[in-house]
């Protein structure tokens, strides 16, 4: 039968009152700084770690940025020197297709002429 006030539904806390002995003390606080001492050494030698596995990270990441960026500034270039080229290669395709189409106009003069 629950609720009729036996000893075996009360929690432990109560049936050490109702024996006449203290409940025992909760955590002290120094107890509790000791555990989180301990913790914040273990924290800071895990930081130590990240910290040198972060600047590991970092010189490998700067490595990858430098030669992306080179590797970006050469394509730059290519794509410069290319453009340049077809640049004069149309240049020179419009002046050779003006003199084609100057002695055209030569020919067609000539022949309407003698029509």
């Amino acid at each position: 039968m629950k609720g009729d006030g036996t000893s075996k539904d009360k929690q432990p806390e109560q049936q050490a009152a109702s024996r006449g002995t203290p409940p025992p003390p909760p955590p002290t606080t120094q107890q509790q700084q000791g555990g989180q001492k301990r913790r914040r050494a273990d924290d800071d030698e895990e930081e130590e770690d990240d910290g040198r596995r972060g600047g590991e990270l970092q010189s490998k990441l700067v490595e990858i940025l430098d030669r992306s960026s080179r590797m970006v500034a050469a394509q730059l270039e290519a794509q410069n020197a290319n453009s340049r080229l077809d640049r004069e290669q149309r240049r020179d395709q419009a002046a050779s297709l003006a003199v084609v189409l100057g002695r055209l106009a030569d020919a067609l003069g000539r022949i309407a002429d003698k029509l």
